[in-house]
């Protein structure tokens, strides 16, 4: 899981630009916050402009200003754990980027997944489908056991 350091900067244009978008009359912030320290209920709507903005900026401030993940949550994110629904909701409170991020990942895996599949379903499709040789082969095995037939019919006096 990716971790960050250093507290993320936001520049003053984009918290601007960031609190419009989510209808924040500007005034109301103060100078010192940002939509992670803010304490407002109005908070909520402002993270989720940035997020539409620099999801990147966005995760990082998650991360750095987040509150902790439990350590349930931990283990299963870092593979150590069992993932299950409760720990879904959690991570979509506590990280919605990464939860976002973890969804992608798991779609793009089912479905690399289902191309494997239908490729090597297609290679053993072929690989019992008789060639265009093979068939006229057959054919002609075929046609020459007919005719065998017939003839030895004819010579015995059955037709």
């Amino acid at each position: 899981m990716r971790e960050v350091k250093q507290e993320p900067v936001f520049e003053i244009g984009f918290l601007l630009r960031s609190a419009s978008l989510a209808g924040i009359n500007t005034r109301d912030i103060p100078s010192n916050a940002n939509p992670w320290t803010w304490k407002d209920p109005r908070a909520v709507s402002w993270q989720s402009a940035v997020r539409s903005l620099s999801p990147v900026l966005a995760q990082d401030a998650e991360i750095y200003w987040g509150e902790p993940l439990s350590l349930a949550l931990q283990a299963a994110v870092e593979g150590q754990g069992e993932w299950t629904p409760e720990l879904d909701q959690e991570f979509a409170a506590k990280r919605p980027h990464q939860r976002e991020e973890r969804r992608e990942a798991a779609v793009k895996a089912a479905l690399d997944g289902m191309a494997a599949n239908l490729a090597a379903e297609r290679e053993a499709r072929a690989a019992r489908t008789p060639t265009p040789e093979q068939l006229k082969a057959q054919l002609i095995a075929s046609r020459n056991a007919a005719n065998a037939s017939l003839a030895q019919q004819h010579y015995s006096g059955e037709a």
